[in-house]
């Protein structure tokens, strides 16, 4: 009886504990019903509130800030209601972000990326985005040591995490309000710096924390290691992402299917987020390997899809982006008021913290300073310096962001600092992310006319696409838009450029890319003739407004001249014959102008009897 008893007893805890997690997963399940329900209708909340401050004209409170703005009164009308006690279900997890939702961001950054933009200013973006992140975390660390010392002491391990983590820029108001006029290597060199950066805060933060550990130490010889280990985490990132890429070039070149549109955009995500994984799972940061996963696969495999791919391709790719930063936007509002305890919020330590992060930014000035200084000292006519009122707008374009305010949600996580000093930190950081997004993003309008970028009557770019470096056009239109003026203007070792360009079309396009695909370049296709290209890769002659205008007046001033050599009877007695035959040079070098252009030309010929 007694084991009848005991088995019995047994059967029912079994019973109990079944219903009990049965119980756990029927809320847990409810409870993500709720935060979806809750997070999709905010998204469509904040998208027509957008809408009707676009439609007014209302340019002064972003995007970015109304998303974070409905996330603060929501989370205010969430804790008031006490439906959910520990406001788990408004809360940013640290996993679901780096896995969801920053892949998306960051790969539609590069995918879309200007690429004759960006590789005209790679050696700038790089120098702001490495050595500018390195000289802001150091900056803003001892700064926040010192300040803390007369507050809530941090020690300079803890002071150096702070700096590290606060270090990445998202400079997406900023760059969502520059007029359609607006210089695009000052455009680039916003985002590049910020696309770059990121992943060097992530390496910096990782890298200090982990000195928490009793078996590390902080000295002059493990911060030269972790410069180094940084630079090579960057470079097999960069590999990863580049190999993934070709893979996928070559699947799209060789192997063709009935669906094509859908087989093509599904390797298309399916190998990009292959390489964000691969990069993690080799200890390397996915952000990089992504981002030029993205840039090669733009190079590469867009001409292997079909063009219903290509087209879908940067549509689909821009509306997942919109979806992810909307999510991480209304996260950050909500995560104001969502952490509770979790989170301290001193003014003092939030004003100092603000006050060292605009003075870590001074870096802006002497990097781009030292590079004026180069193109004076080694008296290049063709390189153009970047002007006191670009720099000061570079300067004050380091708002704060997503990647920042996801790292300080990690920090929480951290298993070996202080609850104190952690709460102390996410809440200086989040504070310090809002007030960038919203004082600086509205203070951005009345910067630009200040500095003479704009004038009161320019609006924001109609494209809005800022993730993306504004590419909405075609790729072709993009890469012809920046003509051969602009390339000697700004790109800073031309002849290397035009090298890798002849070695990329002779030696890795044939083997990647369909054989009657126009060449992609990443330097604009009026250096093709002195690149070399092989035969097959002949681009057709485009001339840019300016060249077309120049060979306009070529025109007319050579037969101004034939015909006061006419008149002055110095063309002899083959003098008609000579004329004509100018003439007939000269029409046929224009033989490629448009249509419109050459009925514009047609009024100005000389009615020669």
């Amino acid at each position: 009886m007694t084991e009848i008893h005991a088995a019995a007893n047994t059967v029912e805890e079994v019973s109990t504990n079944s219903s009990a997690a049965a119980n756990v997963l029927a809320e847990s399940e409810h409870a993500l019903f709720i935060r979806a329900i809750l997070m999709l209708s905010l998204i469509l909340v904040s998208m027509n509130l957008n809408g009707i401050l676009h439609k007014i004209k209302f340019h002064y409170l972003s995007e970015t800030a109304v998303t974070i703005l409905l996330g603060v009164i929501v989370a205010m009308a969430w804790t008031t209601i006490n439906y959910d006690t520990n406001n788990a279900d408004i809360q940013l997890n640290s996993d679901f972000f780096y896995m969801v939702l920053l892949p998306p961001i960051i790969f539609e950054g590069g995918y879309t990326l200007q690429r004759v933009s960006f590789f005209s200013n790679i050696l700038t973006i790089l120098s702001l985005a490495f050595a500018g992140a390195l000289y802001s975390t150091f900056i803003t660390s001892c700064l926040m040591y010192f300040f803390s010392q007369f507050i809530y002491p941090w020690s300079f391990v803890e002071s150096l995490v702070f700096g590290s983590l606060i270090s990445s820029t998202d400079p997406v108001t900023v760059l969502s309000l520059l007029p359609p006029s607006v210089d695009r290597r000052l455009y680039m060199i916003i985002f590049g710096e910020s696309a770059l950066n990121d992943a060097v805060a992530i390496i910096l933060y990782r890298f200090f924390t982990g000195l928490a550990d009793p078996k590390m130490k902080l000295g002059v010889g493990p911060f030269i290691t972790s410069v180094f280990a940084s630079a090579a985490v960057f470079f097999g990132s960069f590999l990863v992402g580049i190999f993934v890429a070709l893979l996928f070039a070559k699947i799209t070149k060789h192997v063709k299917m009935e669906e094509g549109s859908v087989y093509e955009m599904t390797m298309l995500l399916l190998f990009a987020y292959i390489s964000y994984l691969l990069a993690d799972v080799l200890s390397l940061t996915g952000i990089i390997s992504i981002f030029f996963c993205g840039i090669a696969m733009a190079h590469y495999a867009a001409g292997n899809l079909s063009e219903e791919a290509r087209k879908a391709s940067k549509v689909t790719l821009r509306l997942l982006s919109f979806v992810c930063e909307c999510f991480i936007f209304l996260y950050l509002g909500l995560g104001l008021l969502s952490f509770g305890s979790k989170a301290t919020y001193d003014p003092i330590m939030i004003i100092c913290a603000c006050i060292s992060i605009l003075i870590s930014r001074t870096h802006v000035f002497i990097i781009l300073g030292i590079k004026n200084f180069l193109i004076r000292h080694n008296k290049d006519e063709n390189a153009a310096p970047i002007p006191l009122n670009q720099q000061t707008l570079i300067w004050f374009s380091g708002l704060r962001g997503a990647v920042a305010f996801a790292l300080g949600v990690t920090f929480l996580e951290h298993p070996t600092f202080d609850s104190d000093i952690k709460s102390s930190i996410f809440g200086t950081t989040v504070m310090v992310v809002v007030l960038t997004v919203i004082v600086i993003g509205g203070l951005t309008p009345y910067m630009l006319v200040w500095l003479g970028i704009s004038d009161a009557t320019d609006g924001p770019d109609a494209s809005g696409e800022v993730e993306g470096g504004g590419e909405n056009n075609d790729e072709d239109d993009d890469q012809d838009a920046f003509n051969e003026e602009d390339f000697n203007k700004n790109a800073e070792n031309k002849s290397i450029f035009v090298w890798l360009q002849t070695f990329d079309s002779t030696y890795i396009r044939p083997h990647f890319c369909a054989s009657n695909e126009p060449v992609d370049t990443f330097v604009p296709k009026a250096l093709f003739p002195r690149a070399s290209l092989p035969a097959e890769f002949e681009i057709p002659k485009r001339k840019s407004m300016g060249s077309r205008s120049r060979l306009s007046e070529s025109y007319r001033s050579l037969k101004k001249k034939s015909m006061d050599a006419g008149i002055d009877g110095d063309l002899g007695s083959g003098g008609g014959n000579n004329f004509s035959e100018a003439v007939q040079k000269t029409a046929e070098a224009v033989i490629d102008v448009p249509i419109e252009e050459k009925e514009e030309k047609d009024t100005d010929k000389f009615n020669i009897e």
